[in-house]
């Protein structure tokens, strides 16, 4: 298991055919919610298992937020998530960002506080799924 760093235009491949997998194909999401502006600019990140099959994704922006973290069904449950998280911490830290925040998925909120990350409890609609937006020093 190995999680790369990268960007939108050398791994735009590999992270769409997960985040379509996942959010799009799987949860529903509307295209025009799943892609945006931000994968331009943001750092990403890849996870691969003993393949060249990327197993998760998830990126970063420059104002310490962690988005779009996706691994495919098949790999969950096997720590892929935490991995691309850590990583995602790591460069953030790196960068000088003191705090990284989320959107959450109502769903995965236990995951996230797992890893130190808290909520305000605030629950808000975000590309027709509950989200609550969460935080964690670094």
């Amino acid at each position: 298991m190995k999680v790369l760093t990268s960007d939108w235009n050398s791994s735009k491949d590999q992270l769409s055919f997960v985040r379509r997998q996942v959010f799009i194909v799987e949860q529903g999401i509307d295209p025009k919610d799943e892609w945006d502006h931000l994968d331009q600019d943001a750092v990403h990140f890849v996870s691969f298992g003993t393949t060249a099959v990327p197993t998760g994704t998830c990126r970063l922006t420059d104002n310490g937020q962690i988005a779009r973290l996706a691994v495919l069904p098949a790999y969950r449950h096997q720590g892929y998530g935490e991995m691309l998280l850590n990583r995602a911490i790591k460069v953030a830290r790196e960068m000088g960002i003191r705090k990284v925040f989320l959107h959450a998925q109502i769903d995965v909120q236990t995951f996230y506080e797992k890893q130190h990350f808290n909520s305000d409890g605030k629950v808000f609609l975000e590309a027709g799924k509950m989200h609550v937006r969460m935080e964690r020093d670094i």
